[in-house]
C-alpha cells in the first residue's frame, strides 16, 4: 500500500464536524471502501454550484490533496470559495488511490466508462452524485505522467465565456505549459485543448459526461506528475482560485 485512504476519510470526518454548512451529499460502498460526496451550502441564496471532482485514477495523488485543502477552505470560511455552492468528490477510487494504479480493483479504467457508469460501483456512485443538483461549472483534476507541463481541456458549451487562457497566465508563473500543438490527438493552443459542445472523440470520460449532460463548462485539469507533490497541488489550486475569481467577476 502506498497511501492510506483511511486518512482521506480522517481529513473528510474532522470538516464535517466542523462546519455545519458541509454536509454528507451521498455515500456509497464498493466492496471494500467507503465513497464520500460532500456538499456544501453557503449563506448566499441561489449561489452558483461548482462540482469538484478527483481521484478517479488512483495514481494521481496530487488530485485528491487538493480535493482536502479546498474543502479545507470551506470549513475555514474563505470568502472566495464560501460564497460558492459546492459538491466535491474527493476520491473516487479508493483502491486505485492506495496502490498507486490507475484502476481500480478489477482492473477497469473508470475514465472511460461513462456510457455505462451503472456497470461500476465507482461511476454509479460518481452519476448518482450529480442527480438533483444544477452545476454551473464542473471542474475535473487529473494529473498526466507523460506531460512535460501543465494544460488542461476546456470543455464548454459555445455560449460559455473562454476562461482556458487566462488559466494558464496563471499557472505559469508556478509551473511549465505543455505547448504542444497537439496533445492526445487533440489540437492544442498554448496549453489549452478546448472542445465546444458534443465532442466524442475523446471517449465517455467524466469530462464528456459532465460537459454533455450536466453542465455547459467542464474543465479538466492535468498537471506533470515530474514535479513535487507540494507544487501540482498548488498549481490546481490557483487554477481553482482563477475559476472563482472568473465567476465572480461574470455574475
Amino acid at each position: 500500500m502506498v497511501r492510506s485512504y483511511a486518512n482521506v476519510i480522517r481529513r473528510i470526518e474532522a470538516a464535517l464536524s466542523q462546519s455545519e454548512r458541509l454536509s454528507i451529499w451521498r455515500r456509497g460502498r464498493t466492496q471494500d471502501y467507503e465513497l464520500y460526496c460532500l456538499r456544501y451550502t453557503p449563506s448566499i441564496p441561489n449561489a452558483p454550484l461548482i462540482y469538484l471532482s478527483a481521484g478517479i485514477h488512483g495514481d494521481e495523488p496530487a488530485s485528491v490533496a487538493c480535493a482536502l485543502h479546498v474543502i479545507d477552505q470551506l470549513v475555514d470560511g474563505d470568502s472566495l470559495f464560501a460564497q460558492y455552492e459546492w459538491v466535491v468528490s474527493p476520491c473516487d477510487n479508493p483502491f486505485g488511490y492506495e496502490h498507486h494504479l490507475r484502476e481500480n480493483e478489477a482492473g477497469v479504467d473508470l475514465n472511460q466508462t461513462f456510457d455505462r457508469p451503472e456497470q461500476f460501483a465507482q461511476t454509479a456512485f460518481i452519476t448518482a452524485s450529480l442527480k438533483g443538483v444544477h452545476v454551473h461549472t464542473a471542474i475535473d483534476v487529473h494529473e498526466d505522467c507523460d506531460s512535460n507541463g501543465f494544460y488542461l481541456w476546456e470543455r464548454r458549451a459555445s455560449s460559455r465565456a473562454p476562461i482556458g487562457h487566462q488559466i494558464v497566465q496563471r499557472v505559469e508563473t508556478i509551473c511549465p505549459i505543455n505547448r504542444a500543438t497537439e496533445i492526445e490527438g487533440h489540437k492544442s493552443n498554448d496549453g489549452v485543448i478546448t472542445l465546444i459542445d458534443t465532442v466524442g472523440s475523446k471517449g465517455w470520460t467524466r469530462g464528456r459526461y459532465l460537459a454533455e449532460h450536466i453542465t455547459g463548462c467542464c474543465l479538466v485539469l492535468e498537471t506533470p506528475t515530474h514535479l513535487d507533490l507540494e507544487t501540482r497541488v498548488k498549481v490546481h489550486f490557483e487554477v481553482i482560485r482563477t475559476v472563482l475569481e472568473h465567476l465572480k467577476r461574470e455574475t
